[in-house]
């Protein structure tokens, strides 16, 4: 396979995936823990906080993901609040950008909460841009 190549011509997966470090092999319980920590912040904190997953990798990635995807998410919804506010000071169709752009955002977050709950119950660690890179030095 070249060297330029980013996926595998037969299977089609990713040559360069970001999560090596956690092996091929996942077993179902830490899949299903890795989506459940997805659900809110305090199954991930319990996870990061019980020393009986202070070995396992791919639980405690998926549980600095998604404290790290909360905050995001918290930023993102106060800055989506101010651009409401601001945009519904624009006459005509200020306010419809205002509700347009909100719902684009929150369908986003959810979108993407989704794809990070399925992967984690496949088994694979989708890193995140931005905030996975972190959350992959934090859990080994």
């Amino acid at each position: 396979m070249p060297d330029i190549s980013a996926f595998c011509p037969g299977c089609g997966r990713s040559v360069h995936q970001g999560a090596e470090h956690f092996g091929d092999v996942v077993n179902p319980q830490e899949a299903f823990l890795g989506a459940l920590a997805y659900l809110t912040v305090f199954p991930a904190i319990v996870f990061l906080a019980v020393h009986a997953f202070k070995s396992k990798t791919f639980v405690r990635f998926h549980a600095w993901q998604s404290i790290f995807f909360a905050v995001a998410t918290a930023i993102i919804g106060f800055a989506m609040r101010l651009i409401f506010v601001i945009l519904s000071f624009v006459p005509f169709v200020g306010f419809l950008f205002a509700w347009l752009s909100v719902g684009l955002v929150f369908l986003a977050i959810v979108l993407l909460w989704a794809v990070l709950v399925v992967k984690a119950g496949q088994g694979q660690a989708y890193e995140l841009p931005w905030l996975g890179h972190y959350a992959a030095q934090l859990s080994e």
